[in-house]
């Protein structure tokens, strides 16, 4: 009977999130993503990447000694987040608001006269 460490755990067994929170009424349109995955020196990470969507964001990494721990940070962050407005891509996609009917005639009245002083 052999044990499995962290290093030859299946990719299957370390979480991964992926959240957006869009909001065009104020120009919103992040993401923030977090996922676990094994060290070389028997330790777990918990690597958070977010930013504006279509960019490649920011990333930082944290090192845990236990997967538990780990688990425990990657729970409450992800939590957190979600309290925030984040959203799964799916359900960001149907939470989505599109520009009212007066921002866009706004935006259409200030082209207009801005092309009449020229």
């Amino acid at each position: 009977m052999t044990t499995v460490t962290a290093r030859q755990a299946p990719e299957s067994d370390w979480p991964a999130a992926m959240l957006r929170r869009i909001d065009p009424s104020r120009n919103m349109s992040r993401f923030w993503s977090a996922r676990l995955q094994p060290s070389l020196f028997e330790e777990v990470l918990l690597v958070r990447n977010w930013g504006r969507i279509g960019s490649r964001g920011q990333e930082r990494s944290y090192w845990f000694s236990t997967r538990q721990t780990a688990l425990d940070a990657f729970n409450k962050i992800t939590a957190a987040k979600c309290r925030r407005g984040y959203a799964p891509p799916d359900a960001a996609a149907e939470t989505v608001t599109h520009r009212t009917p007066q921002a866009h005639d706004w935006a259409r009245d200030a082209t207009r006269d801005n092309n009449a002083r020229l």
